[in-house]
């Protein structure tokens, strides 16, 4: 199949089409349902019932059932009530009492690469802690693909979380593996390891098939032609199936910082992924088609490369253009390499700030630390007479990887520009490190807790969740979130819900589960009230639901699934 390279300004011209004509439209009031009555006073699309809602509202309610029309609820309430909105046309699911939440959102992800960075043939352990289990995700998936196809996994995940820790062996990857090249790295163990086909494709040799250096560059640049030779609609394919386990992990949003090559690369983390047909083609490709199930918010990374990428790359100032479902709102994580750290140039960073105050678009920067929180805000506080930035949705992503921010003299400066936060959750594989998620939420700043991943964290949504509510790491030995700075389970779910929706720029859309929102919403496979602490790591959506469409459906409501 023929495929397109699209220069930067031609993915902008590509998603000003996909904005401007994307979006299909409603029926028209006048169109009649099955029942002869008038569109408009037709029942709603989808009532779910005989459930325990929490609603995340400003009571933390609960009700008992829920109805969804045209993509938005139009009641919630007892079971009576909403049931009795219903008519012929109405598709009645009932809930067998489970907990219902709102759709979980990730305050900075980088899910977009999962098309470039083929998500179908990746075996992903975030949340595996058996042994035996992941050695059988890794057969399964070799039989899926054809032979000599890489299979590879990043390092969201940590090799002490397994009940018998440590790498694979050559051994056992062969035995899994004896047709595929296998590309694994992970945290707690050193370079990446391999099997006896990835050497023999390589051309190399290794008695334990750890690969570190020129071998480790060799394995890693085999991974990336394998990608690069992918078309547009495979990438599109790939990062489908990736929202696809992630609907049936709880997640139905996120905020993208877009990302580089690792962990396919050594170079470091500022070569750039998202160039020529390794764009944003996917994530466009899936928004014509009306195949894309989760809302997605996107910055442009522009290259690490200062003050001379960004002027080009937004000679048209295109913030905030798309819908809610996809939308382009400015420019991070970073701009300068290497990142989090105070800006080597400071004229140059406040120029670039300045610029995209003027331009009035978004802006989010990684500032780990201290130093770098302090430096940034400094650079805020001037563009911020430029224009005002707390409209433009400014945040700061990773703050307290140090183990000591944010202070409280810098929430407060937070606070007064406006500006938000996105804390990580990467301190769940074990760096002893972690935010202050307490003083942040209780400081009342825009705050969204986040993963950072795919390479440096686990994704699942609710691995977060028993993260910063158990304050343990998936590292037996090494804790996690201390007590003072621990969330409740109601907390931390507002800190993924509710408290995220000014992140997407969706206030009063997402997030919670009220009338005039929009309906997304997930079904638990247990209750995360009442499920033991350290078994909210394990939490699915068994029915997840994204705009009054169902995405994903298992269990007993597998039947529903499309």
């Amino acid at each position: 199949m023929k495929t397109l390279a699209f220069s930067r300004q031609g993915w902008l011209q590509a998603f000003l089409v996909v904005a401007v004509l994307g979006v299909a439209p409603r029926a028209a009031p006048h169109e009649r349902d099955d029942d002869g009555e008038a569109g408009e006073n037709a029942g709603p699309d989808l009532v779910l019932h005989n459930g325990r809602i929490s609603t995340v509202d400003a009571k933390s309610s609960t009700v008992e059932a829920i109805a969804i029309k045209n993509g938005e609820i139009i009641a919630t309430g007892r079971n009576g009530r909403v049931r009795e909105l219903a008519r012929r046309n109405t598709q009645l699911i009932d809930l067998n009492r489970r907990r219902v939440l709102p759709g979980l959102i990730d305050g900075h992800l980088h899910g977009l690469r999962n098309g470039y960075h083929c998500f179908t043939q990746a075996v992903r352990l975030d949340n595996v802690f058996s042994r035996a289990q992941a050695l059988g995700l890794y057969a399964a998936k070799g039989q899926k693909l054809a032979a000599n196809t890489w299979i590879f996994t990043t390092a969201g995940w940590t090799v002490a979380q397994l009940d018998q820790p440590g790498m694979f062996t050559l051994a056992e990857l062969d035995a899994a593996l004896p047709a595929n090249p296998v590309f694994i790295v992970a945290s707690g163990a050193a370079g990446v390891q391999v099997n006896t086909r990835a050497l023999q494709l390589l051309g190399l040799s290794s008695a334990t098939g750890r690969l570190t250096g020129a071998g480790q560059a060799a394995a890693g640049a085999a991974v990336i032609a394998q990608l690069d030779a992918h078309s547009i609609d495979e990438q599109a394919s790939c990062l489908a199936d990736f929202i696809h386990a992630a609907n049936g992990l709880g997640l139905t949003a996120w905020n993208d910082p877009e990302g580089n090559q690792q962990p396919f690369n050594t170079a470091g983390s500022c070569l750039e992924f998202a160039v020529v047909q390794h764009d944003h083609q996917a994530v466009i490709q899936l928004r014509r088609a009306g195949r894309l199930n989760a809302r997605i918010v996107f910055h442009l990374m522009n290259n690490f490369s200062g003050l001379a990428q960004v002027l080009p790359d937004h000679r048209h100032p295109l913030g905030f253009m798309g819908d809610d479902m996809l939308r382009y709102l400015g420019v991070g994580e970073e701009v300068l390499c290497p990142g989090d750290q105070p800006a080597p140039t400071p004229a140059e960073y406040q120029g670039i700030a300045n610029l995209l105050a003027a331009n009035r678009m978004s802006f989010e920067n990684h500032a780990s630390s201290d130093a770098t929180q302090t430096a940034v805000l400094n650079f805020w506080e001037q563009a911020d007479k430029v224009h005002p930035i707390a409209d433009l949705h400014w945040s700061i992503a990773h703050p307290g990887n140090d183990g000591v921010s944010p202070t409280d003299a810098t929430l407060s400066r937070v606070k007064a520009l406006g500006v938000g936060m996105t804390p990580s959750t990467s301190g769940a594989l074990g760096s002893g490190r972690t935010p202050r998620f307490k003083s942040m939420f209780d400081s009342g700043i825009h705050l969204c807790l986040s993963t950072d991943a795919m390479n440096v964290a686990p994704y699942p949504p609710f691995v977060d969740l028993w993260y910063v509510v158990s304050g343990k790491s998936l590292n037996p030995a090494v804790p996690g979130v201390p007590p003072e700075q621990r969330l409740t389970r109601q907390e931390a779910l507002r800190a993924k819900t509710a408290g995220c929706a000014w992140n997407l720029v969706q206030e009063g859309r997402v997030g919670s589960l009220e009338v005039g929102k929009h309906a997304d919403l997930i079904v638990l496979s247990d209750d995360y009230f009442a499920v033991p602490t350290d078994d909210i790591r394990g939490l699915t959506s068994v029915l997840t639901i994204v705009g009054g469409r169902i995405v994903h459906a298992a269990a007993e409501f597998a039947r529903l699934d499309r």
